[in-house]
């Protein structure tokens, strides 16, 4: 199974066995549904999300069998994940799969993204090269992104470059 890392449990809530998730993963509205399988850190069964609802910046979530807080709280501070085949297909990707991924405009190689950040509206990838700079994943910058070959092809990037 490859894992998809989709954030941390930060806590509990109320008394009836629901778990606070942090999560800024960009397909939240894949993850965080009903009946999808979770699971966590050093432990190998997978478990079910019975309901789940969004509140103070976190995923509340109830697991089925699970419904009192004493049933939950070894689950506290754990990193949650889902099978990464369940929420993707294969010609989908996540941001995070980008880093070390090659930057091409016009067959040339300008540097490989090392970071990216979320300005509110796309994310922008840190490209260190030759010279660093900040590509917006945005089609005026970005062409095409080869997931077979790691490679992001770009136009303009020269008007980006200082």
């Amino acid at each position: 199974m490859n894992k998809l890392y989709i954030g941390k449990v930060v806590g509990t809530h109320g008394i009836k066995g629901e778990i606070k998730i942090s999560s800024d993963i960009e397909i939240k509205d894949k993850v965080f549904v009903k009946n999808t399988k979770l699971y966590f850190e050093d432990l190998n069964e997978e478990y079910i999300i019975e309901s789940v609802r969004f509140h103070k910046d976190n995923f509340l979530v109830l697991l089925k069998g699970f419904y009192n807080i004493n049933d939950v709280l070894f689950l506290n501070k754990k990193k949650v994940y889902v099978n990464r085949e369940e929420v993707l297909n294969s010609n989908e990707y996540i941001i995070d799969d980008l880093i070390g991924f090659e930057v091409i405009c016009d067959d040339k190689i300008y540097g490989i993204i090392k970071d990216y950040e979320f300005n509110g509206s796309y994310a922008t990838f840190l490209v260190e090269g030759e010279k660093n700079f900040y590509l917006p994943n945005v089609d005026s910058f970005v062409q095409n992104i080869d997931l077979e070959s790691k490679r992001v092809y770009t136009k303009n990037v020269g008007d980006l470059i200082i």
